[in-house]
């Protein structure tokens, strides 16, 4: 999956998920990040966190911890969320 087109003034990306359908949708103001777990096809959030950006972590293979929640994600997606995050939310830098 690629940045998210979302009208937003918030940079956003969307990430493949380890759940069929559904969506992680992160955002980002300043320092503080909100991950949401949205439904592929109905675009219904069905969960949110936020954290500030400091406090977010790789967890296990393929996830992210933010706070005391887990997001599991597809291979590869962490990665790409933590150069976008370092890019200061700009999913069209420093990536390939």
């Amino acid at each position: 999956m690629h940045a998210a087109k979302h009208p937003s003034l918030r940079p956003v990306i969307d990430l493949a998920s380890a759940s069929p359908g559904i969506v992680v949708r992160a955002s980002t103001d300043r320092n503080c990040v909100y991950v949401s777990c949205v439904h592929a096809e109905s675009n219904v959030c069905v969960s949110m966190v936020a954290a500030y950006s400091h406090l977010i972590r790789p967890a296990a293979e393929h996830s992210l911890q933010i706070g005391h929640a887990i997001f599991l994600l597809a291979h590869g997606e962490a990665e790409r969320f933590f150069a976008w995050l370092s890019n200061g939310g700009d999913a069209t830098r420093g990536l390939h």
